[in-house]
């Protein structure tokens, strides 16, 4: 009786241990944890602070592990990069017209993009070929060329308006200049200055240059998504239909 007591108080000794603190605080390091801890890094600090070994540290493991999951901290910007525009949202409404089609997606690459500060001047420079971005490009293209648009011309006006997106997003709300826009006392003074430029020197600039440096942002974006498509509908010919402001899912400013 005193042995299998024993041999039972061993085997629950053996299977219901709780497991040391050492091993409870431990992650497995996979592929994804990497990612994310490299898109931290370059939130936070830019892309020109991520390094194999700053990874390991914040991961608490040597520099060599990382290898076992990227090869290189090329393929590390990349494996970022694809993380992100897997997260916009390619779906399409085939009952939209095609500008209401591409302005939605590219609102939505916008979004994406100013939600992961850094990110859009690694892509700028970058521009994997991986599943995401392949998804991203299908999804502008392919209204473009069921709006009537040659191969050719519906490529380059993908590229025009996804070039214009990603720039755009290079100046992400939380920069110098788009805060002293917010801000309104600064902007204020902005604004007076501009208006006290001689005229005689820049006359346009002080009649106008408020309306330049305004808090629109928004509404800059969305202009120019209209001036935009007002040039590819122009490209379509005389039968294609216009472009109404409600077909573009947004209020656009009064550019006149």
């Amino acid at each position: 009786m005193a042995g299998q007591q024993a041999r039972d108080a061993g085997s629950r000794s053996l299977w219901f241990n709780l497991p040391d603190n050492a091993e409870s605080g431990r992650r497995l390091l996979t592929r994804e944890r990497v990612v994310a801890e490299a898109l931290a890094v370059i939130s936070a600090e830019g892309a020109q602070a991520l390094s194999m070994r700053a990874i390991a540290a914040r991961l608490g493991v040597v520099p060599g592990a990382l290898y076992r999951h990227v090869r290189s901290k090329e393929e590390l910007y990349d494996l970022v990069l694809d993380a992100v525009l897997a997260e916009v949202d390619c779906q399409a409404d085939p009952g939209m017209p095609w500008a209401a089609q591409v302005a939605a997606l590219a609102r939505r690459l916008r979004a994406v993009l100013e939600n992961r500060p850094g990110i859009a001047a690694l892509l700028k420079a970058r521009e994997p070929v991986s599943p995401a971005s392949l998804a991203v490009a299908e999804a502008f293209l392919a209204p473009l060329i069921a709006a009537g648009l040659p191969g050719r011309r519906a490529a380059l006006a993908f590229r025009l308006v996804y070039d214009y997106t990603v720039g755009f997003a290079l100046g992400d709300p939380t920069s110098p200049a788009e805060q002293r826009l917010r801000d309104t006392a600064t902007r204020q003074e902005l604004h007076a200055f501009l208006r006290s430029l001689p005229a005689s020197r820049f006359p346009t600039l002080a009649a106008y240059g408020t309306y330049a440096w305004a808090n629109d942002r928004d509404q800059r974006f969305d202009a120019g998504l209209d001036t935009l498509f007002r040039g590819l509908q122009a490209a379509l010919g005389p039968g294609a239909s216009n472009i109404a402001a409600d077909e573009l899912g947004v209020n656009t400013v009064d550019l006149r």
